[in-house]
């Protein structure tokens, strides 16, 4: 809220309850007063939905460009989540430092997702729910569970309890 808006809201709050008590004894004198005054009324009860009505526009209009901004880094984290995938156990010294870099620029990449509201989501064992995971391939793990996920191949992210992007994953089917 603005500055201005504030102020106009203070003064309001401040005149509306002497207002109301000098004016409901010359209201019920006058019929022209009492239709201003209903008109007043109305008039502050639409601005009020106005307000409320723009507060939440603009949340939706957040919503939407962080969900945009999110699908365009999730490809550049997915890229940061490959590279580390495949890191080899046995480094040079020079080499780990360096690598260990690239996957605090993924964590901190990971910190700025969850700090838009974004929560990954994916892992493997858990059930495959259709609305959440994009099935890229099937296997059969005969000591696995029947649509249980094998391998996660890129992450999903909800906000909220919306699916930006869903889990790309690998399902058992042992059918």
């Amino acid at each position: 809220m603005s500055n201005n808006e504030e102020e106009i809201e203070n003064n309001m709050e401040n005149v509306e309850e002497p207002v109301e008590e000098a004016v409901q004894e010359e209201v019920a004198d006058c019929p022209k007063c009492a239709e201003h005054l209903s008109g007043w009324k109305r008039a502050l009860a639409d601005y009020d939905n106005l307000k409320k009505s723009l507060g939440r526009e603009r949340d939706e209009m957040r919503q939407y460009i962080k969900i945009g901004l999110a699908e365009e880094l999730l490809t550049v984290l997915d890229n940061f989540d490959q590279a580390v995938k495949y890191r080899p156990d046995d480094l040079p010294k020079e080499i780990e430092n360096w690598v260990t870099g690239v996957c605090h620029v993924q964590n901190q990449f990971d910190e700025l997702m969850r700090g838009m509201g974004l929560e990954p989501f994916g892992t493997v064992g858990e059930p495959f729910d259709a609305n959440k995971h994009d099935a890229a391939a099937e296997r059969s793990e005969e000591d696995k569970g029947d649509q249980e996920i094998l391998e996660v191949q890129t992450r999903g992210w909800l906000m909220g309890d919306r699916v930006v992007r869903p889990a790309k994953v690998i399902v058992n089917n042992i059918s």
